[in-house]
């Protein structure tokens, strides 16, 4: 499984392997995320990005999802996946 994770530019320039970041699930509206982050690989494009966004991933990541970035601060999650990557975009 990959999950697109959109998140703030300072989020996503200081994103390390091991490190964690919160965003927006893309495809889902108003989905926000708690990201464990795995290990970085690098990102290979694809002919679908948009040329303009940074792209980077990250294997083996655990994320928890919520409705709102409220119930992600409360530790209140609706959801998780472990185990995935997650490709971060801002």
């Amino acid at each position: 499984m990959v999950l697109r994770v959109k998140v703030e530019r300072e989020d996503f320039e200081s994103a390390t392997s091991y490190g964690w970041v919160d965003g927006l699930v893309q495809g889902r509206k108003d989905v926000c995320a708690y990201v464990e982050l795995g290990a970085e690989q690098e990102y290979i494009p694809s002919s679908r990005d948009n040329p303009r966004t940074e792209y980077r991933l990250f294997r083996e990541c655990d994320v928890f999802f919520a409705d709102s970035q409220e119930k992600l601060e409360a530790l209140n999650y609706d959801g998780q996946v472990y185990n995935v990557t997650v490709i971060l975009y801002s």
